[in-house]
């Protein structure tokens, strides 16, 4: 009898330790975040958050202020719009196993503005620059630099589900005189390498599986010309990134979106 009883009282303590150590919803590790792309960013401009644990995100907010548009690319990488009211502070991460506080995020107000004469931005990309067609590179034109803007540059680039992300074009030594590159511009500029197996030129998107993939075409406002002590073949987007990291004035994005037929 005595060994009846003792079986049943371990059964059920067993029974709800095993329940309660059971997440029941969402991501069982609090998401962290390691770094913003771009580090700041006025209303309306879209971030790439870079960090962990991402997967059953259920709400962002920033100073308070709740972010409505954002996309969980995959468990390492967040896309958001800032909202409007927003303003500079900490932002939050919620999933299934609590709030997350990170870093402080600036809100300021970006003067440069990106765009396009083939597309609008968080607009569809039209099949003419992809693999499904002739794949020239798009028309890109950019206004109200900042003051002290002595250059510019531009990167294009989809996230991956894993690393590394694909990167279509890098463009640098733009002359601040330079407010716009042409439909198949291929001498505009100095092109640096994309992660494909002909480097130096714009590579159309071809990306692989069903749904809507998302590109994004950012221009970087330059202080000066960024000093670069590696080949052009090697200047990539990161290569290039880290020799702007101290000149860049402003950036704008354009974000588009693309489902092959």
């Amino acid at each position: 009898m005595k060994s009846s009883v003792l079986f049943l009282t371990i059964c059920f303590f067993s029974f709800f330790s095993c329940k309660k150590n059971t997440p029941s919803n969402g991501n069982s590790i609090l998401a962290t975040i390691q770094s913003f792309s771009p580090a700041a960013g006025a209303i309306g401009s879209t971030i790439t958050i870079t960090g962990s644990h991402f997967t059953g995100t259920t709400s962002i907010t920033i100073n308070g202020t709740t972010v409505t548009n954002y996309t969980v690319v995959n468990d390492s990488t967040i896309i958001f719009t800032v909202p409007s009211g927003a303003t500079t502070g900490t932002v939050t991460i919620t999933n299934g196993a609590g709030t997350y506080t990170g870093s402080t995020f600036t809100v300021g107000v970006s003067k440069l503005v990106a765009y396009s004469s083939a597309f609008v931005n968080n607009g569809m990309y039209p099949k003419l620059y992809t693999c499904d067609s002739t794949g020239i590179a798009p028309p890109i034109a950019w206004r109200d630099a900042p003051a002290g803007t002595n250059a510019y540059a531009i990167t294009m680039h989809t996230i991956t589900p894993t690393p590394p992300n694909h990167v279509y074009m890098v463009v640098y030594n733009l002359p601040a005189s330079v407010l716009s590159v042409p439909e198949n511009n291929t001498t505009v500029g100095t092109y640096g390498a994309n992660t494909f197996a002909n480097p130096l030129h714009y590579e159309p998107p071809c990306s692989q599986g069903p749904g809507v993939k998302y590109y994004y075409i950012t221009v970087y406002a330059l202080s000066q010309q960024p000093t670069l002590t590696v080949p052009q073949n090697q200047v990539t987007m990161d290569v290039l990134k880290t020799a702007m990291s101290g000149i860049t004035l402003d950036t704008s994005m354009i974000t588009v979106g693309y489902a092959r037929p």
